[in-house]
């Protein structure tokens, strides 16, 4: 049977087959409530359009004056539907009794429910303020016959308007054959393979459910399936993942209620959303206005975003500072980029001088370029700028976005003066690029998904007396639940939340970890030697001041390879004594082997090495994921500082491009709203930070105490640091703060 082409069906169907009829209601119970969250997921992800609404405002009465004004009103309307830009009607100027008589006209989606109508004064200085609003519910219109309704103003007075409702046709009658699950669909990673997909899901629910009735202590490893929508993917070669999901992993009920928490505190602040884009003042209000309420608002970054040593400043104590490298090799450098100056240097004399820094986002050549979304992989020479009283800071040299050109465009402050819309579009593409780098390998790929392999062997080889066991066991909560939350969510086989938020989409985003991963090496990416290869080091050769991932990262790398120094003089006498462990190194060979992760060792038999092995370890589930996790919220939650996707290019041509033309590449509202809710969820802080961790407490009294001093000393020595920062106007780092770090990765 034939679909329209905006028609989809999807038919949702599980045959449990148990030997017996324990726990077979709870199952279908639970069945139907897993099938439930899948038609809501879809309804929400993609909501169709079902019609329009044609909307004839027609005029007001009565409307009360604002703040005892002697003046008349310049009133206008707004309407607000779903997630769809508000629409505006003409203002009507000094006028209680204004008549505006203007159509105008809506989309309606599955999940509209209600229309909103907002009437606002335009004043002459200063913004626009409310008068009053109204609402209607879809219900109290039926379809192809005109309504008319006076709806009183809360506020005060009467708005009357004509409705039109015009439904698109129905889906034709559902189709039955199970090969034609999904007739029709336009979106590239929903493909008939759908059903293979949601067969794996469906095995795995049973699994967790069977053991959840049983012991459900199960650790094992298996490769990541390859995803049947991109076949050419091969995601065998990633690290190994937990499965099936033991119950001892699931969330408890402290985690869920702590996300609830926030989930509340998120549609709280929702509300009067539209007032306050509208109240709002400024190109850039669109997008603070889904701030504020229960949600901070960084209010200093909305101030300073624009500016180029904010740009800058992020590369050094944002959410990925690992990208910035000390550019020592001319080869580096594209040929467009030699000329460029800087306080009187040319590039190379800035290299000569030990002052030049760079960042390359050659990983998002991998992406493959996706309809509707734009973006490249630009190079960034950034440089050192002296300043008084030997003071300095790092600022911009010149960005590439091209590679592919006979001759490519580089933007520096100089373009800034004649082409200010071009310069800024340019860093927004940089971050772009750097958003996407971010989440997919700095975040997931060397955190998450690296670290998994080890949870997973540490429970299934390492008694849980052993005193290994008892050092990472903390370090391991909650890290393989959130792991399988994340792919069934945001990088979900059928409906993957990054799909369309992220310019790499989810195959590119795979694509991006696969090659990444291929020259991966555990101990080559240890804080230490991962600093080193890109030129920076404990005693800041480098010359950067307030680098501060670099500066509080060492310190509490040395704290913790003291505290794991301690643990393991404890344990082994010698090294004999550890090649001897043979539980230790069944946990290694489970790691190197089938958890497939890069550069771990397959057997441990020194002191040292493991001190170092250690040591890697908790620093990466804590403060490496800490400080890559923490500062989201703070630098994504306002869209355009860190848009995930823009949907235009750079334009060609001498001219300057128009600010309209920056603001309609931005994500749509519907996509600002997915990434605050992201970042502020992801951003929840732990409930266990470093400063409380136990681990080790009664086993080695005396090495633990140590370990706490010696972080106790390190966050006070760093809120102090941050009390002046903050006292000079500057913006303090608190991402490695002991009492901020988590003791593991939990979000």
């Amino acid at each position: 049977m034939d679909f329209g082409e905006k028609d989809t069906e999807v038919k949702f169907e599980c045959t449990f087959d148990l030997s017996t009829s324990l726990g077979l209601s709870a199952v279908q119970k639970s069945q139907k409530e897993v099938y439930m969250s899948c038609i809501n997921g879809l309804q929400q992800l993609f909501p169709s359009e079902v019609g329009t609404l044609e909307v004839v405002v027609v005029s007001a009465s009565d409307l009360a004056r604002r703040n005892n004004s002697l003046f008349n009103a310049s009133p206008y309307v707004v309407i607000a539907v779903n997630d769809f830009r508000p629409v505006t009607t003409k203002i009507c100027r000094r006028t209680p009794t204004p008549a505006w008589d203007e159509r105008l006209i809506v989309p309606i989606t599955s999940r509209t429910r209600v229309i909103v109508f907002t009437i606002m004064d335009r004043k002459k200085v200063g913004q626009d303020s409310v008068m009053g609003t109204s609402m209607v519910s879809l219900d109290e219109v039926t379809s192809d016959k005109e309504k008319k309704l006076p709806l009183e103003v809360q506020g005060g007075g009467t708005l009357n308007v004509r409705l039109y409702l015009r439904m698109h046709g129905k889906p034709k009658e559902a189709i039955e054959e199970d090969d034609k699950l999904v007739k029709q669909i336009s979106i590239p990673f929903l493909t008939p393979v759908f059903k293979e997909e949601l067969d794996a899901i469906k095995e795995e629910f049973a699994n967790l459910v069977i053991g959840f009735m049983g012991s459900g202590q199960k650790y094992e490893l298996r490769p990541p399936a390859r995803i049947k929508s991109h076949p050419d993917l091969a995601m065998e070669e990633l690290p190994a993942e937990c499965a099936p999901l033991p119950t001892a992993e699931m969330f408890s009920p402290k985690k869920f209620g702590l996300i609830m928490e926030k989930t509340m505190n998120l549609l709280q602040s929702q509300a009067g959303l539209t007032v306050r884009q509208m109240e709002g003042k400024g190109t850039w209000n669109l997008w603070k206005a889904y701030l504020g309420r229960y949600m901070p608002v960084n209010e200093r970054l909305i101030k300073e975003w624009q500016t180029d040593e904010e740009f800058c400043r992020q590369y050094l104590q944002g959410t990925n500072p690992i990208m910035l490298t000390v550019c020592k090799d001319k080869s580096q450098i594209p040929a467009e980029m030699l000329e460029l100056k800087a306080q009187g240097k040319t590039t190379l004399k800035l290299m000569e001088e030990n002052r030049l820094f760079i960042v390359d986002f050659t990983t998002m050549l991998a992406a493959p370029k996706t309809p509707g979304k734009c973006f490249y992989a630009p190079i960034v020479l950034m440089y050192k700028e002296e300043l008084p009283g030997k003071e300095s800071r790092l600022n911009i040299l010149g960005i590439q976005l091209t590679r592919d050109k006979t001759t490519n465009e580089v933007y520096s402050p100089e373009t800034a003066k004649t082409h200010p819309n071009k310069y800024m579009f340019a860093k927004m593409h940089v971050m772009v690029a750097d958003s996407n780098v971010h989440e997919f390998l700095t975040h997931l790929g060397f955190t998450h998904l690296t670290m998994e392999p080890i949870a997973v062997s540490l429970h299934a080889n390492l008694p849980p007396d052993h005193p290994i066991h008892r050092l990472l066991l903390p370090h391991f909560k909650d890290t393989i639940g959130i792991n399988y939350l994340a792919r069934h969510t945001l990088v979900s086989r059928i409906f993957p939340l990054i799909e369309h938020l992220y310019a790499a989409s989810m195959a590119g985003a795979f694509r991006m970890i696969i090659n990444e991963y291929s020259n991966y090496s555990f101990m080559d990416m240890a804080f230490p030697e991962e600093l080193k290869r890109r030129g920076f080091d404990e005693s800041g050769s480098d010359g950067l001041q307030d680098y501060f991932y670099r500066d509080d990262g060492f310190k509490l790398w040395n704290i913790y390879k003291t505290y794991v120094n301690g643990v393991v003089d404890k344990i082994y006498v010698n090294d004999q004594a550890v090649a001897s462990d043979q539980a230790l190194q069944r946990f290694c060979q489970m790691i190197e082997g089938p958890g497939q992760l890069h550069g771990f060792p397959r057997e441990i038999s020194t002191k040292r090495l493991l001190i170092d092995c250690l040591t890697n370890i908790i620093f990466t589930v804590s403060a490496q994921h800490s400080a890559v996790n923490l500062p989201q919220y703070d630098y994504y939650s306002f869209v355009p500082n860190r848009p995930p996707t823009l949907s235009q290019w750079m334009p060609d041509g001498p001219n300057d491009m128009l600010e309209s033309t920056i603001l309609d590449a931005l994500p749509s509202p519907s996509l600002t709203a997915l990434q605050i809710v992201l970042m502020y969820l992801l951003s929840i802080p732990s409930d266990i930070p470093l400063m409380e961790l136990a681990a080790i407490r009664y086993l080695y009294p005396d090495v633990y105490d140590e370990f706490i001093k010696e972080i106790s000393c390190l966050s006070e020595e760093i809120k102090a640091r941050n009390n002046q920062l903050e006292a000079e106007g500057k913006v303090p780092y608190p991402y490695l703060d002991p009492d901020n770090v988590s003791i593991s990765i939990n979000a």
